[in-house]
């Protein structure tokens, strides 16, 4: 190690301890330290140098760097995870968007299919990119945690890795800092001790020139110029020696320093190390190319696309849509008019396609008379059902499916002089007057208390209608609508409307 220092090692310089410069005057000062290596050979020493005293401290502090660094590759890393997780979560959206348009869209056949093809390549590259960014976190990062948790020992201040290193330092340093400080000590008496003879030869050159001067005055200048010279002697042998113990000391001041500091470039090169691994490992993840379901998620998606046919699509399209679909082609239909029922309470007359709707039937008193073997036989079942305490089935044996009221037909006259009605529901005219003079409203023509004797079972159907069985007696409250309803009151007090063909008064 004692090559890499440079020192006053001339017998003559040794001796003197004086050089002389360009300028003719001398100087002595400490050796001239340069620390270098092959690569570096003409690097000049500076007052940065490492060999200064406390100038260890950079490399002590690339320790707590090198913590640093690690927190920030982590960072790094999250930052890429994140990055990945949301091309991923991108894609994914983008994937579902375009899947709802073809689910609507007018694209079909093998052609939707290659486009289906291209959202499923997207979400399996998310797929993919999300298992990179779960990979950085859980392996790599993980990784650089634990490897920062066994290197860095934190205590209250510092990493004891730092403290150690800085002790270390300062310890090797201490003894070549105090021969240091003596040799800068002693230059600078020696420097001062020159300065006062430099000044004293000089009044002792103007009083020889000056004839004023007296003798004794001059003897005082000689005697004070050579007092300086001795003291120039003096502090100049103090300096050299000085210097000569400082340089002596050199050789193992370099060797402990550079002790230390390898042991700061070891640890210093496990980081590095460990760094390049981690670079690798991200490599790793990154790297699709070598993934085999990346490889093979562009060689589905080639044969998705090449299985495109547009003859397949508009053979397809011709058989549902175009020229190849079946046809009900137009015959002859013989007309045959149907009876559309209506509910009691539909108001609305719509197109009803020719079909035959019956807006208002009603019972003809003067035509439609009961015989009296009829009514007695109808009578004495009822009175027989409320005595048995059964529901009347003869009276709901056949009830009609709509809630309109039964369809009652005109009967032809008792008097057979008189001319038979042709239309079964009445003459036009006949109906015109009556939906002029009864109005449509039911309670138009209100009475008072009429009772009543449920013929069919009835079930209300909406709110303003009243349920009813065969048999019960209620309390008519009204004349029938043109509809056909009629407002009553059953004995609990219920109120609602009823088909008036599902009731008789009672004589």
């Amino acid at each position: 190690m004692a090559s890499l220092i440079r020192r006053f090692s001339n017998a003559d310089r040794v001796k003197s301890g004086r050089v002389t410069n360009q300028s003719g005057s001398e100087v002595v000062g400490p050796p001239e330290m340069s620390i270098h290596n092959g690569d570096d050979a003409g690097v000049q020493a500076s007052s940065e140098s490492f060999w200064e005293v406390g100038k260890f401290v950079r490399t002590v502090k690339r320790i707590d760097n090198g913590y640093s660094l690690c927190s920030s590759l982590k960072q790094l890393i999250n930052s890429r995870a994140e990055i990945e997780r949301a091309y991923a979560k991108q894609l994914t959206q983008w994937s579902k968007k375009w899947n709802e348009f073809l689910d609507k869209g007018p694209e079909y056949g093998t052609t939707q299919g290659a486009w289906r093809g291209v959202l499923e390549e997207a979400e399996k590259v998310a797929d993919l990119h999300t298992d990179v960014g779960d990979k950085l976190v859980n392996n790599v990062t993980a990784s650089i945690k634990q490897w920062q948790k066994e290197n860095y020992h934190k205590s209250m201040m510092h990493f004891k890795e730092t403290k150690e290193m800085d002790d270390q330092f300062r310890k090797v340093q201490k003894p070549w800092e105090k021969k240091l400080n003596k040799v800068l000590t002693a230059k600078k008496d020696y420097h001062n001790a020159c300065r006062n003879e430099k000044s004293t030869a000089n009044q002792e050159n103007n009083a020889r020139a000056d004839t004023a001067m007296s003798s004794d005055q001059l003897k005082k200048l000689q005697d004070k110029l050579k007092k300086c010279q001795a003291e120039v002697e003096a502090t100049q042998e103090k300096y050299q020696a000085s210097l000569n113990d400082l340089n002596g000391y050199n050789a193992k001041y370099i060797e402990d320093m550079t002790q230390v500091f390898q042991n700061c470039q070891d640890f210093e090169k496990r980081r590095i190390d460990f760094f390049k691994k981690i670079m690798f490992d991200i490599h790793q993840c990154l790297d699709l190319s070598v993934n085999t379901r990346f490889s093979q998620l562009y060689t589905d998606l080639h044969t998705t696309i090449s299985s495109t046919d547009a003859d397949k699509d508009l053979h397809w399209w011709s058989n549902t849509h175009g020229a190849d679909m079946p046809m009900n082609w137009p015959v002859l239909e013989e007309y045959s008019p149907e009876l559309k029922p209506i509910h009691g309470k539909e108001k609305k007359m719509g197109n009803n396609d020719g079909q035959i709707t019956i807006t208002s039937i009603k019972q003809n008193t003067d035509n439609f008379l009961p015989s009296s073997s009829q009514r007695s036989n109808r009578d004495s079942q009822i009175s027989q059902n409320s005595q048995s305490g059964t529901t009347n089935t003869a009276f709901n044996s056949t009830p009609p499916a709509n809630p309109s009221p039964p369809i009652q037909l005109h009967q032809p006259p008792v008097n057979a002089s008189e001319p038979a009605v042709g239309n079964p529901f009445g003459d036009e005219d006949d109906h015109d007057d009556r939906v002029s003079t009864e109005g449509s409203g039911v309670g138009d023509t209100p009475v008072t208390s009429i009772p009543s004797r449920v013929v069919y079972t009835y079930k209300a159907e909406e709110e303003d209608e009243i349920s009813a069985e065969a048999g019960e007696v209620l309390t008519r409250l009204s004349e029938q609508d043109d509809m056909g309803w009629v407002k009553a009151r059953a004995k609990d007090g219920r109120e609602g409307l009823i088909p008036y063909g599902y009731i008789e008064d009672i004589e």
